[in-house]
């Protein structure tokens, strides 16, 4: 059987993501992710010593700012 070329698997979304990666997310830069933690705006998931951002805490953050807009 031959082998599969990797690029041929699908590629796994990751659901956690680290703060730069969540400052891309939001389109937002990296001190605003930075301040957002630091105030507890957005609470992150902590795996050893990373702290790693979940999308779906993203994504409710976006639909508080945009229902306060409202």
């Amino acid at each position: 059987m031959p082998a599969v070329p990797e690029a041929s698997y699908p590629r796994i979304k990751p659901r956690l993501l680290r703060i730069a990666d969540a400052a891309d997310y939001l389109s937002c830069t990296f001190g605003f992710a930075e301040t957002l933690l630091r105030e507890g705006t957005i609470k992150p998931v902590i795996l050893g010593k990373r702290h790693l951002f979940d999308i779906r805490d993203l994504d409710a953050y976006v639909d508080r700012i945009k229902a306060e807009a409202a």
